[in-house]
């Protein structure tokens, strides 16, 4: 008798199963998280947000000199912290005359968040800075949905709410004085040779064309390493060339004084 009623149990489960398999629900999956890169698209230049002492600006105001753009959340507890810390360190460590033309935005994508949270963390910044940048060129943002869903799409930003946390990608996107997208740089730790040549990018060389060309000679971006690496073998092949020329240069010329001599 037990036997069978063990029959019977496996029998409902097994059924159970076979019913929910033809029922064609399968189980809901997260939205994908990432970056979409669109390189060369502007963003949307009329979007309203707000800033941290709680006046309305529009976007394509700010974004009027090269500008990193941080997509952030300012009660996150992890890596948005870290992301602006890394900001923090290493934009007092550009050049005093590149600090003063460019602009930072962290601006949310949590549309709950309101100045006061975007003014402590700006507070929080100011303290890291030292007074190693103007921090009257660092904004914090706070938008509404339709504002955050629109700018966050214009730069392939991909996230999604879990609960009070958010998931979503770590990454700065660069932009030109004319809201133009010129490079991604994803990360929690920058570079002052990374933020510096592409910030370079964005301003089309107006912050030292002389400058701007050696360092885009020098150095390129490389995408798997998400960063500049410095080209070394363009450099070496032109240390090479001109030391061939140079010798060449003194040996004809050299021949000839000492020819004449006599």
């Amino acid at each position: 008798m037990l036997g069978l009623r063990c029959l019977i149990v496996v029998c409902l489960l097994l059924s159970g199963l076979s019913a929910g398999a033809d029922d064609g629900v399968a189980p809901k999956m997260p939205p994908k998280v990432g970056l979409d890169e669109k390189l060369g698209d502007r963003i949307p230049a009329d979007l309203e947000f707000t800033d941290e002492l709680g006046r309305k600006v529009r976007l394509g105001d700010l974004v009027d000199r090269p500008t990193l753009l941080a997509p952030v959340y300012f009660r996150c507890s992890n890596v948005c912290n870290v992301l602006q810390s890394g900001l923090a360190q290493t934009l007092p460590r550009l050049n005093e005359d590149l600090k003063s033309r460019i602009r930072v935005i962290s601006f949310s994508f949590d549309p709950t968040e309101t100045p006061a949270l975007a003014r402590g963390s700006k507070k929080i910044y100011r303290a890291a800075v030292k007074g190693g940048f103007p921090m009257d060129n660092w904004s914090f943002l706070t938008g509404s949905r339709e504002a955050i869903a629109r700018l966050t799409d214009a730069i392939g930003y991909r996230y999604y709410q879990d609960g009070a946390e958010f998931v979503h990608p770590v990454a700065v996107a660069v932009l030109s004085a004319d809201g133009r997208i010129v490079r991604y740089l994803e990360g929690t730790r920058f570079l002052p040779t990374d933020l510096t040549l592409s910030l370079m990018e964005a301003s089309d060389g107006r912050l030292g064309s002389t400058i701007s060309r050696l360092a885009s000679f020098c150095y390129s971006y490389d995408p798997e390493q998400r960063g500049y690496v410095f080209n070394i073998l363009r450099v070496t092949g032109i240390v090479v060339t001109l030391s061939a020329v140079g010798l060449f240069a003194v040996l004809v010329f050299g021949g000839r004084k000492r020819r004449r001599k006599p």
